[in-house]
Formats: structure tokens, C-alpha cells, sequence
């Protein structure tokens, strides 16, 4: 592979950030992967795609560190990640991702409540071509207010700005102002520690003003919805992206979670309203041979309100990270610790879409191997 020199100099950095970062806390991770269609591509009639099987090689890491100063508390997250491909035809998809995150939190006297900002700022550059593969920046802050219950109740509070840009088309580029709410409960947790259940239920608003104008319906009264028949408007295109959602988590001789998540996003945009629901299930637990095992299932159905108007292709699809995926999806994580630092991994997972352009599918399934140090 071609880029296995770029990758191992990565790794060299890394090792180096190691011997230097203390106090830090760092981690670091290398790998091989296969992946069935590396540029996560829908097929069906009458879409120009197909799907692409090739080799990845993943190298990231990353340092956390938290700590006191001026009465507050702080953490520092940096972390970088690269993926690489084994195809010239989908070199697109050699991309690096950086990720920084600072929260600072300083208490008010003898109240419990604090007060103090998050900045984030997400950064995912092209490799080898002009431009990657879902390639964007998203930068944000927030003014941070919490809210302590004590007996581990927390109300978190947050108001700030998004400024996103999507690379591949700035189109889709937007800016706004959030609000975020999030209420941490732990429900049950009998004396001796050993097993607890916690609640954390969440909100998210946010006023996305975009880049390129408005949409409006011009086909046929009984036509199907369809993009060959929407109409450029003058109107700037405005979303309000809604989020709420809650998480349950079980912790005893197994880990195990039960989420549920619904978005609703409101757009004056012919086709580009959406109603998402995604329901999350995962189980941790230790294996023999001193492994342990991590089960991971999303069911995600999507409901386009306006019917599904923009094909879902590489230039429409929404995305997180470079590992996150928004669709339905089965994934299994074995690791095992070799010393006090080192680890091994392998993981799989498929992953399909179970709603939408039934006339279209997704598929795609990968098998990951790989190397961890943290310290």
C-alpha cells in the first residue's frame, strides 16, 4: 500500500507525543481494515454509483488532560485521525480528521452552580486529492451553566454558535446560533457500589441559515416528489434542527445501554425537511482468555416529509465524523489487554438502510484489526 510510509510516520509522531505528553493522558491506535464499500455509495436504479471494496489503513490518536487552575476545573481533548485506501479509483477517501475540544468550569462561591465555556473545532483535510471525501470544518462555543443536584444530578445548560462548511459543495455550508440541555440522574445504586443504573436525557436546538437559496415544490399534483421538478426560489434556506433524546445505562457484571434519539429537521427548503428516529443497544462485558466483548446495534428509520426529493449520494450525505455512520447498523468490538498499556482490537460491523428511496440500498461491512497503547 502506497500511503503505509505516510502512516508510519504518523505513528513516529505519535510515539514521540507519548514520551513527552506527561501529565497527559495519551492514546494511540493503528490498524488494518477491509471494507466492502469504502465510499459508503447507495446503488440502484438509476444512480451513476457502485460500490467499491478496498483496504483501509486507520492511524489516529489522541491526548486528554484535566485538571485545576484559577478556582476551575478544565479538560483538554486533541486528538487526529487518518484514513487511507488501497484504490486509486476512490482516492477521494484518504482523509485526516483533527478534533480539539477545551471546557472550563469555575463554581459560584458555596452555590452549586457553575459556570464556564466549551469550544470545539473539527477539521477533516483531504490526503492525496484537492478535495476528500465528505471532507468539512465545524467550529463552535458555548456558555456553560451547571446546575448540581448533588447525589449525582447534573443539569447542563448550554447557549452558543455553529459555523459549519462542507467542502464538496458549500451549498450545504451554514451558520447559526444552539442551545443545549442535558440531565444526568443516576436512578439506582445499592451500598457497595457495584451496580448502578444512570439516566441521561438530553435536548438540542439549533437555527441553521445556509449558503445557497431555497427550494420550492413545482411538480404536478399527483406527481411523485422529485428533484426534476423543484424550483429556485430567492429565499435564503433556513433549518431548525431538533434534538431530544434519552439513554439508560446499566452497570454491574455487564455494561449495557438502551438509547432513543429523535431529530426533527424543519427547512424551508423543498425536500429537505426530515424526521429521524434512532434507537441505540449495546452490551460490554468480559469474555474467557481475559477478553472482553462490546455488541452494538442502531435501527434508524428516516422519514423525508416532504417524500425523498435529493438522491442520497456522496454529495447529500450528512455526516459526523470519519468513523460515525448514519444508518442502521450491527457491530461487534473484542479486544485484549498484552500489558498494562498495550491492547489488541478487532471489530466488525455491517451496516444497511431500512427506510427511505426503496428503489435504492446501502450495504456495506467491515472487519477491523488492529493495536492500541493508552497510558
Amino acid at each position: 500500500m502506497r500511503h503505509t510510509g505516510w502512516a508510519a510516520g504518523l505513528v513516529v509522531v505519535m510515539h514521540s507525543l507519548v514520551g513527552h505528553a506527561a501529565p497527559w493522558s495519551v492514546s494511540f491506535e493503528g490498524g488494518a481494515e477491509e471494507d466492502s464499500n469504502v465510499q459508503r455509495v447507495e446503488t440502484g436504479p438509476g444512480l451513476d454509483t457502485h460500490q467499491i471494496a478496498s483496504g483501509v489503513v486507520r492511524v489516529g490518536g489522541k491526548l486528554d488532560r484535566r485538571d485545576r487552575i484559577a478556582g476551575g476545573t478544565y479538560a483538554v481533548v486533541l486528538s487526529a485521525l487518518a484514513r487511507m485506501v488501497d484504490s486509486d479509483e476512490a482516492s477521494s477517501e484518504n482523509v485526516m480528521l483533527f478534533a480539539g475540544d477545551l471546557r472550563y468550569l469555575r463554581p459560584i462561591e458555596d452555590r452549586h452552580v457553575s459556570l464556564g465555556v466549551a469550544v470545539a473545532a473539527v477539521d477533516a483535510l483531504p490526503i492525496t486529492n484537492e478535495v476528500g471525501a465528505r471532507t468539512f470544518s465545524n467550529l463552535g462555543a458555548d456558555g456553560v451553566l451547571v446546575l448540581d443536584g448533588g447525589n449525582d444530578r447534573h443539569l447542563t445548560v448550554g447557549f452558543g454558535w455553529r459555523d459549519f462548511s462542507y467542502k464538496e459543495n458549500h451549498d450545504f455550508d451554514w451558520s447559526g446560533p444552539a442551545a443545549s440541555a442535558r440531565l444526568d440522574l443516576n436512578l439506582w445504586a445499592p451500598s457497595g457500589g457495584t451496580r448502578s443504573l444512570e439516566l441521561a436525557a438530553y435536548a438540542a436546538f439549533e437555527a441553521r441559515e445556509y449558503n445557497s437559496t431555497a427550494l420550492a415544490d413545482a411538480c404536478a399534483p399527483d406527481a411523485p416528489a422529485s428533484d426534476s421538478c423543484s424550483a429556485g426560489t430567492s429565499r435564503t434556506r433556513r433549518d431548525r434542527s431538533q434534538r431530544i433524546g434519552a439513554e439508560a445505562t446499566y452497570t454491574g457484571r455487564v455494561v449495557a445501554t438502551l438509547g432513543y434519539q429523535l431529530t426533527v429537521i424543519d427547512s424551508n427548503s423543498f425536500g429537505q425537511s426530515l424526521i429521524r428516529h434512532r434507537t441505540t443497544a449495546s452490551v460490554t462485558r468480559s469474555l474467557p482468555w481475559n477478553m472482553f466483548g462490546t455488541a452494538l446495534a442502531i435501527l434508524q428509520i428516516d422519514q423525508f416529509v416532504d417524500g425523498l426529493v435529493v438522491k442520497k449520494d456522496l454529495q447529500r450525505s450528512e455526516f459526523t465524523s470519519l468513523d460515525d455512520e448514519n444508518r442502521s447498523s450491527l457491530q461487534l468490538r473484542i479486544g485484549r489487554p498484552l500489558t498494562a498499556a498495550w491492547s489488541v482490537e478487532t471489530r466488525g460491523a455491517i451496516w444497511r438502510d431500512l427506510g427511505g428511496n426503496m428503489d435504492s440500498s446501502f450495504r456495506r461491512a467491515s472487519l477491523y484489526l488492529g493495536a492500541i497503547y493508552a497510558r
